[in-house]
């Protein structure tokens, strides 16, 4: 995308962070984490192996299904920086809506 094609319906926890007034802002690509929790690498060969057991988004910790575990996909980049990525959560409540009318 490029800086013409700016999306400027994001939320605003979109803010930049040295942001002084309210949005909207521009949407951007959320960061995913998923994390073994409490414990890091080390250079051995079973130091080295991740048992993920929780996922972020934007720092903000979520649910996920035993149903449905984990699992990382080919990663295929067809644009440099740009990577797709599947979740299946657990949701408390789901909106579909026009935001005025909420």
């Amino acid at each position: 995308m490029t800086d013409e094609q700016t999306v400027t319906f994001g939320s605003t926890l979109n803010a930049p962070a040295d942001a002084t007034d309210h949005g909207p802002w521009a949407a951007r690509g959320a960061v995913i984490e998923i994390l073994e929790r409490g414990r890091a690498t080390t250079d051995t060969v079973g130091g080295s192996v991740i048992a993920p057991d929780e996922i972020r988004i934007n720092g903000q910790a979520l649910l996920s299904s035993a149903d449905y575990p984990i699992k990382v996909h080919d990663v295929e980049i067809e644009h440099p920086g740009l990577v797709y990525v599947t979740l299946t959560l657990l949701a408390r409540r789901v909106t579909i809506a026009a935001e005025d009318d909420l």
